[in-house]
């Protein structure tokens, strides 16, 4: 018999769970909703998207909130990049949106998180190179786009985070380094970034 802590935690978890499949869903509505929106005339819902990543809670119809989870987070992540690669307008709403902070709040729950052992650091990693391919996506021949990420890649507060993620350790310090090479190249093009997209889905 479980008792009643028991059964609130798993209550509890079925409601979390309910929850990011229901956010799932609603993030690819809103895919398809801002493709084809080519001009970008209703921005807010692109704007959902990144402040949902930002602040890491998603909100249930009753108003209780709860933490996004990492496979939600890579989700959804994924759902902005393929949408960056075909709608230059999104393009630039994702950065009028200061999208491009997602790094450093990215990094910044990680230290909330409070973990730095292997299986966590594992979990850190993927949502970093998600994180990373969508910055990529943002950045792919736009020029003000490139220079709002330069921007925060070059600044002090990333280079602590990032440090202080226990992302830059022996085991993931070549992928870390790899990941930031790859939105820092300047010869990228929309054909590039297709192909990118199509190879990582």
């Amino acid at each position: 018999m479980h008792t009643s802590l028991e059964n609130l935690f798993y209550f509890r978890t079925w409601i979390q769970l309910t929850l990011q499949q229901k956010w799932r869903q609603k993030a690819g509505i809103l895919s398809c909703l801002i493709t084809e929106d080519a001009m970008q005339g209703h921005p807010e819902e692109l704007g959902s998207l990144v402040e949902v990543l930002k602040s890491g809670m998603v909100t249930s119809d009753s108003g209780h909130q709860y933490k996004l989870q990492s496979d939600a987070k890579c989700d959804t992540m994924g759902t902005l990049w393929r949408i960056l690669g075909v709608n230059n307008g999104a393009q630039r709403v994702f950065g009028e949106a200061t999208g491009f902070s997602l790094l450093l709040t990215t990094l910044h729950s990680f230290q909330g998180d409070g973990h730095s052992e292997e299986p966590f650091l594992l979990v850190y990693i993927k949502v970093f190179t998600y994180l990373l391919r969508l910055m990529t996506a943002g950045v792919c021949g736009n020029t003000i786009n490139r220079t709002k990420l330069h921007a925060i890649i070059s600044s002090h507060t990333f280079y602590d985070l990032l440090s202080e993620s226990g992302l830059l350790c022996v085991d993931y310090e070549k992928q870390v380094i790899r990941l930031l090479l790859e939105p820092a190249q300047n010869f990228f093009s929309k054909a590039y970034c297709f192909e990118f997209i199509r190879r990582f889905p």
